[in-house]
């Protein structure tokens, strides 16, 4: 517990701000955060001495700066965040996620920053800081956090393994069949890929070709698929998508555009180029009536239709079986 007493400025006995604070300073003695009594411009007339711990500077030196924004600098996801967007405020608010950086120190600060403002009739005189130094609890978490993802992704690619799509296939379905027939909701997608002749690049350019090969084409899935879709390695050269709200055509547009953004792509290593395809089937999941792993034996029938047309297409798998292409290359006589 903070036992120490607060800092106030030497000769502030009539400041508006300090006076509306007076009611509320036996409660900031018990406080085991940092905190900073401040008036429009930033000026701190109070603090405690934790204040004085995370910035790293005597208490004096707080007092005599023109704002607390000389000796804290703060941000929110990289943007500026002002002693004006602090105090500027029509009630108690929070900020959360805040980095700063104190006194210059290049040790960056987690914090969560509470602000009440000082309202005397309308007027925002000032306000109470709450500085919550998170940075150990930030660093465990991103720590476990970091852990739980390499469990879910594959190392090479950097999308996720088989293991964590099986399993959130099985459970994006059974969440589906919960939904009335109707729904819109129902719709989903799933997207077996497989790059073309990829056993020939590891044997014509080598395995490091090949590693490099995979890792970019994990790249260009990940910009090329939204946000929303699942996208796993399943194995070797494979890879599979779960597309949330998309019914077969939009599935296999998405598919296209993939499948262009690698024909187009210039997978460069070692001085040399290597030609890379991509082939694809879709199937859209008959929610109801057939399982996940269904639908992937039926967009893999999709993706062999593709390999056997040619490659580097798009097919799909409807009314019970693979259709002709949808996109790609024009057919070979």
């Amino acid at each position: 517990m903070d036992q120490s007493p607060p800092v106030a400025a030497a000769e502030e006995p009539g400041s508006p701000v300090l006076a509306a604070f007076k009611q509320y300073e036996h409660f900031s003695k018990c406080l085991l955060d940092a905190y900073a009594v401040v008036d429009m411009t930033g000026k701190v007339l109070k603090c405690n001495a934790l204040l004085t711990q995370l910035i790293g500077i005597k208490p004096k030196q707080i007092l005599k700066a023109d704002s607390i924004a000389n000796l804290l600098t703060l941000k929110i996801t990289d943007k500026p965040l002002q002693i004006s967007d602090l105090l500027n405020v029509t009630g108690p608010t929070r900020f959360d996620e805040v980095t700063g950086s104190a006194n210059g120190s290049e040790v960056t600060l987690n914090l969560i920053i509470g602000v009440y403002p000082f309202l005397v009739d309308g007027k925002n005189l000032g306000g109470f800081i709450l500085l919550r130094d998170v940075t150990a609890e930030t660093k465990l978490q991103d720590k476990y956090k970091d852990k739980a993802t390499q469990s879910i992704t594959d190392n090479l690619t950097g999308l996720f393994n088989r293991n964590y799509f099986a399993e959130y296939l099985k459970g994006q379905v059974a969440t589906l069949e919960s939904f009335p027939a109707s729904a819109a909701q129902r719709i989903v997608s799933v997207v077996m890929m497989d790059i073309d002749f990829f056993k020939k690049i590891n044997d014509v350019y080598g395995h490091q070709a090949g590693d490099f090969v995979l890792a970019n084409t994990g790249e260009l899935m990940r910009k090329c698929f939204r946000k929303t879709d699942i996208v796993a390695r399943y194995g070797g050269e494979e890879f599979l998508a779960i597309m949330p709200g998309t019914d077969l055509q939009g599935a296999a547009v998405a598919s296209d555009k993939l499948r262009q953004a690698i024909e187009a792509f210039r997978f460069e290593t070692g001085g040399k180029v290597v030609p890379v395809t991509i082939s694809s089937g879709v199937a859209q999941i008959d929610i109801g009536k057939e399982t996940g792993e269904g639908a992937i034996a039926r967009a893999d029938a999709a993706l062999y239709f593709s390999k056997q047309s040619g490659r580097n297409r798009v097919s799909v798998h409807e009314d019970g079986a693979p259709k002709a292409p949808k996109f790609g290359p024009p057919a070979k006589d």
